[in-house]
This record gives structure tokens, C-alpha cells and sequence, in this order.
């Protein structure tokens, strides 16, 4: 039903607009499609062309308002082949499960929701799948009638803890710490598998006591040459109990044996004790074990210890860590909202190992943050078979520089409140790193750190950034560093109102498109046009709409007095020949060029197109077409290739990790096993060189006392569905923010009333909606919310700080090295706040 609302909304972006005032002032003047081409492919051609300027001075990105395996490849497509600069969406959203990462390699993993039915205990950490998963939560509550025991940890009283057995509520942003007082018990009471954890985690390696480093075989034995001296350094010790000596662990990035299967090797290691070892330079260390390390550092997070700062009783606490440990199946799902604190990765990281501990992978459970089936093949959408590689800058840090965050950082956040997060540093010393830290990764120059750019012509598709981010600075400061900004998408958004030109999408009833991703089922959706659909203004599909910008700009570059510029040069990373040939764009973009038709490259250019070859590309839609997918209802079933470190079984659920507790295989970490050590230099000066507990960096002041939270609002996905009437008269047609009662009428709020949530760097109005399911130490507002939906046009991100966690900007390490898989998160639940009643 909202889709074919928003078709028809007043907000609806109808015809190609270009700018005529004032950014923001809403003066508008509609033109063609052929002017509108024209002008952002001179403005392309203009920057990169520019010899002090270039591709990186250019942005083409996709944001998460399009999500699919069809329509996002046309953006995606012209990113690379430009060399433009585009950034992680994962990221800057704060849904980057950078703690799963570490532990596993691999942040989105887990479970099919059908899996919840065959579960023992289901926890829902951070999460509401009642009101964010709404076409799958049934499989929970069934799994509650067959016998499992759902468990909600929440701040809030949310609608999937209403119906829950046990929901704990705790106090936002002391998750990692609640999980540190789990894993406590957990070892402290020997509920943890000893057996599992000598073969499948790195807890048996050996630490130095020394230096707090892992030893490595290149501090042991003599490499003959560079090349095994790098192979060395990724192979490591545990103390073998059948020889009384260190023995090298196979399956470690640098061992040549890839197996985890210990008995083939002799190796029986031990969890505790500490040794003596003597080093290349016949120098003896003593050394201990990672699981010793471990147990030191949950010394101090005792159920009794971490009551004060988590809200959870101790006797809460030995439950859950019953719950989890003894049952045959335990599947902890965490909720994207874990993300968004400073200590997120923390609390992922730290949940995580508490699945390590008791033995939670395949068939017995584990950690779901966001399982993702591989589809192999839709490169040929998106990529150039190497000719281009794609010029990422990392998320969390791009819209921190975009938005001059350490400003905001610097104005309001104190010393105290950095040394309580950041293992007592100091303000001071912290801007210092993080300044070097920045300034090493400007423009992608140096490796081992967080690459940023900071372009000056954006083409942005479909991304709410004005929404999104953080600070009452970062509008400002991305328009005044972004000298002309082309935007698409279907309606007129906040971040449409600042554009200096709209180009018009269809909407989802209006192209043709194919949806995968994320894998909470084995399903691939066809999005096709309605039968008889009049077309809606001028709007186009992106595949056609940079399909047409891609025409002109090779008309530019063909034009003779430009052809001796056509060729723009580039660093080999993101052209292999060193340039970007602007003469064929239009060619190479449509894979009509005489290289792409001689190696029978799908035609491209409209959304139809895209669909067709993602079907005849990706071996995980084979046999399917688009009439088989139709005749099914308009979707398809994912072969068995699609099934990422389990089989995809046909008459069985989905869960990870099998292969690696089955088959021995190893994980893609440094240890090839799951990480609970990483001696990155940073991560020993933080205290976080194994599993710890870490306060948040929220100010704690009278002034301003309670956490804001911004769960996701049921029924809309972010802002796409905001303006939709039959969302508008679900959800109050105005920003609401939940309040609890009892503070609310010790406030003299009443429901409905206006009220004003403020802290030091800004304010913000919204309708009070009293709740007794609202925490008394916080307010809650749904996401989604357009600032121009707020009074003065200023919305909730008004209040919200935003900063950058050292543990999530080192990198260089092992695994951790930035990726798709190793980035970090922006921070949405920093933010302090008060509130009252409005005032007139």
C-alpha cells in the first residue's frame, strides 16, 4: 500500500529541477532531461579533468535508500568506472558489526529466521523483531511454542519484549559490560566447552607477559628469506600437554597447513598455566595463554560489580548466563542498535566470545547479527572485470571529516568523559592521535589507516545524509567543502532541499529490479512495472538516467578541442592502464565498447537489462529467468552455491559456521579461528587487547541525564515511507518521542503536549507521547523523521555528538585491515539530553 502511496505523495520528484536560489531556499526552476544530463556531465568532466583536481575530487555513491542487486549496480557501475570516491554505507549508518568482525573475520553472519524455530534459547540483545522484522518474526514466537525461551535485553519495553519470557532491561550503552558479567559467570561457574575452545578460538595461544604480544614463530625460529619471515609472523604458539613444549597452531594465515584438526598434528594444548620460552635472541620470556588473559581481565566484572553501571541484578545475570551456556541451542541475534554506541564494537566483540565459550557455531547456535548469502557474479553490473577498481573511503570517518565533526567533537565532549572511554586518555592526547590518524589516511595516501576524501562534485543517489548524520554542523560544512551537488532519488528528502539540481528516480512500482540481500531467507524478489502504469512525470530508472549522463559526457570528451584530455590519468590502484578513457564512457558503461563485446559482456543500460544479466551472471539464481520468476509468483529460491561457511541445505535452516566445526576449516582471522586476542599496539594502549568492559563516552551530568534512543519505527524503513498518509496517521502525522509517565508528570507533561529536548550543541521540538514502556533514565524516538518534519526544521540529530573510537580507527592488523569487513560506525545514542515543556 505505501508504494503506491508515495507514487502519488505531494513530495513526489516528478521532472529534472535545477537550483535558482538560495541551497534550501526551495526555488526551483524545471528543466529537460537533456539540460540536466548536460550539466552534471560537464561538471564531471570539468573536475576530473582539472589537472590539480581529478577523480577523487569526485563522488558518485549509492546510499541505503537503494539497496538492490539491480537498480543500485547502474551508480555503482559509473563509480567505479570513473574512479570516483564512494564510502561505506554499513559504516556511516552505524550497522557495521566491526566486533563480529573481529571475532569471526566476518561481520554479518547468523542465522535464516526459520532456524529460531529449532532453537533452545533465542536472545534478542539490542533487538525488536516484532517491529523490525516483521515478515519473519513469526518463526520466533513459533519457536516459543515449541519449547525455546526468548529473551529480550533492551533499555525500553519494546514489542518484542512484551511478549517475551525474560527481558532485561538495561541501561543504554553498558551492553559490553553486561556481556563481560556474563562471561564472567560463564567461567567462573565452568560453564564453558574446554574442548571447543583449544580447537576453534585462539584462547590456548600463547602471550607473551612481557609486552602483552602474541608470540609469534619469527620472535623463535630464523627465517630464510622475507617472504617466510612475513609467513612466520602470522604463525603462532600454544603449549602442547604431549610434548611439554610450544608447538606451532596450523590453519593461522601464515601456516601452510589449513586445517584445524589438531590430532592430525599431536597437538593436545592447554588453556591455563604460564611458561617459559626461549626467543631467537636466547633471551627467556615467560609467556601465558589468551584464555589466562582472559580470566584476568573479567576479574573486576563480577554481577555484583557491574549492577551499579548496567541496571541488571547479579541473579539476572547468572540466568543469562545459564541460558546460554547449558542448552543444546542458543542463538543470540544483536539488534543494529549496539552499533550506534561508542563501545558498540565492544559489546559485539564481547557476545560474541561469550558464543565462543559455550560452543555456539552451526547446528548449536551462535552469534546473528546480519547473515548475507554470496552472490557471485553481479560484478558484472557493478565492475569492469579489474580494468577499475572501486575508490572506497571509509564511512565512519568520510562524514566525520564531510561533516567537521571534530569540531563538534571538540565542543562537546570533556576530558572526563574521553578518559572514561578511551582507558584514561586524555582529550588532549586523543584530538593528537586522531588528528595523525586523519591526516595519515587523507586522500588514500598511506596504508594500515582509514582512507578519506574530500570530494568537491557529488552525484548522490537515494542517501538521507542530511537526515543521518550527526551535529548541528554537518549540512554547513558539506555544502560549503561540495561546490555543485547532483541529486537523485524519488522524492523531494532534506537532502533533495539543498541539492543545486534533482534528477527524478522511478519508484519501486515503476522499474524492474531484483532483491537478495540481507539473507534473514533463501528468497530473491522481482520487482517488475505495474500492467498499465502511466508513467509517473519524467521520471527514470538510474541504469537509464546514468546511462544518459554518460552519453553526454562522451560527446564532451570526443569534442576536439577536449580529446588530448580524455584520457584522464589515475593512480594503477583504480585504473589499470593508469587512466580513465572519457571518449568510450557511454561505450564502456553499456558494455557496448569493442573490448567488452569481444569478451560477450552483457549489454547494459536500463534496468530490464541489469536484471536480465544479474539472472545470466550470478551461479547462485541458476536455473532462473525472469518468466520462471514471474510464473512462481515473482521470486526466486537461491541454489546451494549461495550458502556461505555451512551447506544450504533444501529441507533444513541456515546457520554459520558449519563447515569450520565440521570440516575444520578455518575462519578468515589472522588465527584462522575465532578471535578473543588481538595485540594490535593501539588495542594493548586501550586495555582491549582481549575481551574487557569499557564505560561509554556519554556525558554523565545532571544538566542533561537522560540517553536518547532511536529505535526503528514499525511499518517504514528509515525515511522512505515517512510521508506516507497511512504511516503519517499511524505514527501521530509528527515527530513523537516517547516519555516515561512518572518523569513526564513530574515534569508537568502531558501527552501530547510540545515539549523541547536540548543538550549543549542544540535543540530540537517534538510531540511528548507518555509511555510506561519508555525507560525513566531515557526518551525514545522512532527513526526516520525528516528534519522539515520538525519545528524550525531542525530534527533530532540536532543533539547527537559525533566522535571516532580508537579501537574502531586502528587498522594494518592481522584480519583488520579496512574493508568491506574493517571499518567502524557512526555513533547515533552519544548524546546527553534534557527536556521540558515547550514554551508559547
Amino acid at each position: 500500500m505505501q508504494h503506491s502511496q508515495i507514487m502519488y505523495e505531494k513530495d513526489r520528484l516528478l521532472y529534472p529541477m535545477k537550483r535558482m536560489g538560495k541551497r534550501g531556499e526551495g526555488k526551483w526552476k524545471r528543466i529537460s532531461w537533456d539540460e540536466a544530463s548536460s550539466e552534471v556531465a560537464q561538471k564531471i568532466w570539468d573536475v576530473m579533468t582539472d589537472p590539480k583536481k581529478g577523480p577523487e575530487k569526485l563522488m558518485v555513491h549509492a546510499g541505503t535508500g537503494l539497496l538492490t542487486e539491480g537498480r543500485r549496480g547502474g551508480p555503482l557501475r559509473l563509480s567505479t568506472q570513473l574512479g570516483a570516491v564512494r564510502i561505506y554505507p554499513a559504516s556511516y549508518l552505524g550497522d557495521m558489526f566491526s566486533g563480529a568482525a573481529i571475532a569471526y573475520g566476518e561481520g554479518n553472519l547468523g542465522c535464516t529466521y526459520d532456524f529460531m524455530y529449532t532453537v533452545n534459547t533465542a536472545v534478542f540483545w539490542g533487538g525488536n523483531p516484532s517491529v523490525s522484522r516483521i515478515p519473519d518474526a513469526h518463526f520466533v514466537w513459533e519457536g516459543k511454542y515449541n519449547g525455546a525461551k526468548i529473551i529480550v535485553i533492551t533499555p525500553e519495553f519494546n514489542a518484542s519484549a512484551r511478549a517475551a519470557d525474560l527481558w532485561i532491561p538495561i541501561k543504554a550503552g553498558s551492553d559490553n559490560i553486561l556481556a563481560m558479567s556474563v562471561i564472567y559467570e560463564i567461567l567462573n561457574a565452568k560453564m564453558y566447552k574446554p574442548a571447543f575452545a583449544k580447537t576453534y578460538t585462539d584462547l590456548p595461544f600463547l602471550v607473551r607477559v612481557d609486552n602483552k604480544k602474541l608470540l609469534r614463530r619469527s620472535e623463535v625460529e630464523k627465517a630464510k628469506d622475507e617472504k617466510e619471515h612475513h609467513s612466520f609472523d602470522e604463525q603462532f604458539y600454544a603449549w602442547n600437554a604431549k610434548t611439554n613444549a610450544p608447538a606451532i597452531m596450523p590453519g593461522s594465515e601464515g601456516s601452510e597447513h589449513k586445517t584445524l584438526r589438531l590430532s592430525d598434528f599431536g597437538i593436545e594444548p592447554l588453556l591455563e598455566g604460564e611458561f617459559e620460552v626461549t626467543l631467537l635472541n636466547g633471551e627467556k620470556v615467560k609467556v601465558t595463554t589468551v584464555f589466562e588473559m582472559l580470566k584476568r581481565s573479567t576479574v573486576r566484572f563480577s554481577p555484583e560489580a557491574t549492577q551499579k553501571e548496567t541496571g541488571v541484578h547479579p541473579d539476572t545475570v547468572r540466568q543469562l548466563a545459564r541460558d546460554i551456556a547449558l542448552p543444546k541451542v542458543v542463538e543470540i541475534t544483536t539488534g543494529f542498535s549496539l552499533n550506534k554506541y561508542f563501545n558498540g564494537m565492544m559489546s559485539i566483540w564481547n557476545i560474541a566470545s561469550i558464543c565462543g565459550l559455550t560452543g555456539r557455531m552451526g547446528p548449536y547456535g551462535g552469534l546473528n547479527t546480519e547473515n548475507e548469502f554470496q552472490l557471485s557474479g553481479l560484478e558484472a553490473l557493478s565492475g569492469f572485470s579489474g580494468k577499475y577498481t572501486a575508490r572506497f573511503g571509509s564511512g565512519f570517518v568520510g562524514e566525520f571529516i564531510l561533516g567537521d565533526g571534530m569540531k563538534t567533537f571538540e565542543k562537546y565532549f570533556s576530558d572526563a568523559d574521553v578518559r572514561r572511554a578511551q582507558n584514561g586518555m586524555s582529550k588532549e592526547e586523543y584530538m593528537k592521535v586522531v588528528s595523525l590518524l586523519l591526516e595519515k589516511g587523507k586522500d588514500g595516501k598511506e596504508k594500515g589507516v582509514k582512507p578519506h576524501w574530500t570530494p568537491e562534485i557529488a552525484l548522490i543517489v537515494a542517501d538521507a545524509k542530511f537526515r543521518r548524520n550527526k551535529g548541528s554542523d554537518y549540512k554547513e560544512a558539506f555544502l560549503k567543502k561540495t561546490k555543485y551537488f547532483a541529486y537523485v532519488d524519488t522524492r523531494m528528502s532534506e537532502a533533495a532541499v539543498y541539492a543545486d539540481i534533482l534528477l527524478p528516480a522511478k519508484s519501486h512500482y515503476e522499474v524492474w529490479d531484483i532483491r537478495s540481500s540481507p539473507g534473514y531467507h533463501r528468497f530473491t524478489n522481482l520487482a517488475q512495472p505495474a500492467k498499465n502504469l502511466k508513467p509517473v512525470g519524467e521520471a527514470m530508472d538510474e541504469w537509464s538516467m546514468f546511462s544518459l549522463i554518460t552519453k553526454k559526457l562522451e560527446a564532451i570528451a570526443n569534442k576536439p578541442e577536449n580529446k588530448e584530455k580524455a584520457k584522464v590519468k589515475d593512480d594503477k590502484r583504480y585504473a589499470k592502464e593508469g587512466f580513465h578513457d572519457l571518449s568510450i564512457v557511454h561505450q564502456e558503461f553499456t558494455n557496448s565498447d569493442e573490448e567488452s563485446r569481444s569478451e560477450m559482456e552483457p549489454l547494459l543500460g536500463t534496468d530490464k537489462q541489469a536484471v536480465e544479466a544479474a539472472l545470466a551472471n550470478c551461479v547462485q539464481y541458476e536455473p532462473w529467468t525472469i518468466e520462471k520468476m514471474y510464473k512462481t509468483g515473482g521470486f526466486l529460491q537461491l541454489n546451494e552455491k549461495a550458502a556461505k561457511s555451512s551447506p544450504l541445505y533444501a529441507d533444513r535452516p541456515f546457520n554459520s559456521n558449519e563447515d569450520h566445526l565440521f570440516k575444520f576449516q578455518r575462519l578468515e582471522t589472522l588465527s584462522g579461528r575465532q578471535t578473543f586476542y588481538v595485540d594490535h599496539d593501539m588495542y594493548i594502549k586501550m586495555g582491549a587487547q582481549t575481551n574487557t568492559g569499557m564505560q561509554g563516552i556519554r556525558p554523565d551530568t545532571k544538566a542533561h541525564p537522560f540517553a536518547m534512543l532511536t529505535p526503528h519505527a514499525r511499518w517504514s524503513i528509515h525515511s522512505n515511507y515517512k510521508t506516507s498518509r497511512t504511516l503519517l496517521r499511524l505514527q501521530r502525522g509528527v515527530p513523537a518521542i516517547q516519555v516515561n509517565r512518572e518523569v513526564a508528570k513530574m515534569k508537568g507533561i502531558k501527552d501530547g503536549d510540545s515539549i523541547r529536548i536540548f543538550n549543549a550543541i542544540g535543540e530540537f521540538y517534538a510531540m511528548a507521547k507518555l509511555s510506561s514502556s519508555c525507560p525513566p533514565d531515557g526518551i525514545v524516538l522512532e527513526d526516520g523523521w525528516e528534519p522539515y518534519m520538525y519545528k524550525n526544521k531542525r530534527g533530532h540529530n540536532e543533539v547527537v555528538p559525533t566522535a571516532l573510537n580508537l579501537l574502531e580507527m586502528a587498522d594494518g592488523w592481522g584480519h583488520l585491515k579496512f574493508g568491506g569487513l574493517w571499518d567502524g560506525n557512526q555513533y547515533a545514542y552519544d548524546g546527553a539530553v534534557n527536556f521540558e515543556k515547550a514554551r508559547g
